[in-house]
This record gives C-alpha cells, structure tokens and sequence, in this order.
C-alpha cells in the first residue's frame, strides 16, 4: 500500500477573539501558548489509484462541517476528484483553547458574536495544505499496529449517571483507557513517516481562563512526539514525521483526574447532581498539577510516554499489497422514524438551559 503523512498550520487569530469550546464570552485571546496544527494521513491501494482514505487531526474544538465541505471542494478540485467528501475524514483534537468562529451556526459561534472568516479561512487552508504535503509524501509503506491502556489520565466526570449503564458491571472502569496506535513507515522500515493514536480524553486541561491558544494536552503531546522522531533541531510543524493524537468515545471523559471541589469549601461536590449547596457555578474540577498548565503537561506526558511505548513495539498489521477501500453514505435524519422516551430534568440542568436561553435569546 501507499502511505503518506504532511502537516500545516492552522492557528488563526490568537489576540481579540473568542474561543471554542466553554461558550464563555469573556474567554478571549490574549496571547499564544502553541500553534495550531493540522496532521493528515493517505492510505492508498497500490494497484487502484482511486480507493484512498485520508484521516485528519486537527487542532480545532470540532470538525465542523461548514469546514469539512469547503475542504473536500478544494481538493476536489486540486486533484480532479481523487480526494473529495466520501473518502476524506476530519476530526477535531476538541481543544477548548482554539480560535473560534469558525462553524458557521449561530449555536456554535454565538459566543464569538458571529461567523469569523480569517479563522475559518486559516483552518480550511491549513486542512487542505496538510493533505497536499500528505499527497506529496506518498511512498509505499507498512502500517503497524499497538494497542494498550493508559492509566491515570482520564476520569469520569458524570459517574453518578454511569452507574445506570445495565453494562457497567462489564467493565474494570468507568472510562475506557486504551490507546490504540498505528505506526506509518517504509517497506525496509529504516524511514518512520508517522504515527497516529486515539485515546478518550477531553482537551480541557486548560480551562476557561486561559486566554492563550493552545492544542491543549493532545497538542503537547503531538509536539513531544514529534520533536523525538524528526532530526534534532526541526522547528515544531517542519518535520516530514507526524504524531497526530486523534480523539475516540471522549464523552464524559475529563482530564481533571483530581476530581470536582467546592471551590467555597473545598469539600467534595454532590454526587449525583455535581453542585455546591445547590449551584453548579461553584463546582469545579481540577488536574493532577498545581496550576492548569502543569496539568496539561501531565496529561500530555501521560498520553505521548505511552504512545511512545506502542509504537517502539508496534507489529504489522497492513502488509504492502493489503486492499484499501472506504464506504460512505448520507442519511436524511428529517425522514428517519425513532422511539423518543420521557424524562425528568434535574434542576441543575434546568438551570443551565435557561441560562443558555436567555443567552440566545
């Protein structure tokens, strides 16, 4: 098979604008902690050119679709159809500290006041210059595979609702902690062109104070990863190697592994409706450092150790003549017939949602 691997920026404005991700209007840019990245990856078949998949990992709070489309035109036409919206696949980091504006819904962008074109524009043409340094990359290659847990770096932050799982008794935690990495490089295996990983944990080791752009904790370790494997004194975001670490189920899961306190009185928080005499505001959980940006060196350092670990001991998986195909359908959810069940609201998530109407309204 064909494999290839190319990076490019995609950070945007970093002073005088909102962020994605808290919806917390007063989170502005003030400054910049670590450049915007996007990391793509081609998987070709050898013997048809057409049937290749392209995955991307960017530094964004999510793969919006008003990007994704614009991104499979331009390479739709860069490359007369080879690459387009059924075979490129695009997912944000989910870093909370980002650029935002850039999802074209007012749900989305609302807490930017608006639509941002130079940030959307950055990300699109970032996304897009990634692939093409990926195209260019392309050489026959192996794929290895590893998987294994990481532990200490995740917690969940709602276990009182885990516990109505009827499955939770299946399993040794309540968040998953495997890491799944594979490993890009030629057939000889002399030449590493790159690595990609998924593991479930939410980018918000930075929390809504931070005013500097940041990849957060997945960001960090991109940055460790690749600084190892590319030729010593390589600029970060200049070398050929490409350490994407990709989302997976990140659902409730927080890297804020010393759990939610009382910010008042540093008890713990109520167990079933994480509040503090009754309010959510007060609330808060906090990582394993002393400040929030230790904590996202931490949790960084926990996920590239052990992606590290995987991929010095990764073995193959795609042999160089493995088929490569991809499937792809559209499904018209206004159409689709469902079972909707009735439920109470508890008076925290009453309260949020009013909160976030009056805001819309």
């Amino acid at each position: 098979m064909k494999v290839g691997a190319g990076i490019y920026d995609v950070t945007g404005q970093v002073a005088e604008i909102g962020f994605m991700g808290y919806a917390v209007p007063k989170q502005r840019g003030r400054g910049l902690l670590q450049r915007m990245r996007s990391r793509a990856f081609i998987i070709g078949d050898v013997t048809r050119k057409e049937n290749r998949v392209v995955y991307v990992s960017v530094d964004n709070g999510m793969g919006f679709q008003i990007v994704k489309t614009e991104v499979a035109e331009r390479l739709n036409k860069t490359f007369a159809g080879l690459y387009n919206d059924k075979n490129v696949l695009m997912s944000g980091t989910h870093t909370h500290s980002t650029p935002g504006g850039t999802g074209g819904t007012a749900l989305v962008d609302i807490t930017t006041f608006g639509f941002v074109k130079e940030n959307w524009e950055a990300c699109v043409n970032g996304i897009v210059q990634s692939v093409i340094r990926a195209h260019e990359n392309l050489q026959l290659g192996l794929i290895k595979f590893n998987t294994g847990d990481v532990d200490d770096a995740n917690i969940n932050r709602s276990p009182a609702s885990y516990l109505n799982n009827p499955d939770k008794d299946k399993y040794p935690f309540n968040t998953d902690h495997f890491m799944n990495l594979l490993r890009f490089e030629s057939l000889d295996g002399k030449t590493l062109f790159g690595m990609m990983n998924f593991y479930p944990v939410h980018a918000v080791s930075l929390n809504n104070t931070n005013l500097l752009v940041a990849g957060d904790n997945k960001g960090y370790a991109s940055y460790l990863f690749e600084k190892d494997y590319n030729p010593k004194g390589t600029l970060p975001g200049q070398g050929k190697f490409v350490a994407a670490f990709g989302q997976s189920n990140e659902g409730d899961v927080s890297p804020n592994t010393m759990g939610p306190k009382c910010i008042d009185t540093g008890l713990p928080c109520d167990f079933a409706h994480s509040t503090c005499d009754g309010r959510t505001e007060k609330c808060i959980a906090f990582g394993p450092g002393n400040n929030m940006y230790e904590s996202n060196t931490i949790i960084g350092h926990k996920q590239y150790q052990a992606a590290k670990n995987l991929f010095e001991n990764a073995t193959l998986y795609f042999e160089k003549n493995s088929i490569v195909d991809f499937r792809h359908i559209y499904i018209d959810m206004q159409v689709r017939q469902t079972t909707f069940f009735l439920f109470s609201l508890s008076n925290s998530f009453i309260h949020s949602f009013v909160r976030l109407f009056v805001l819309v309204s």
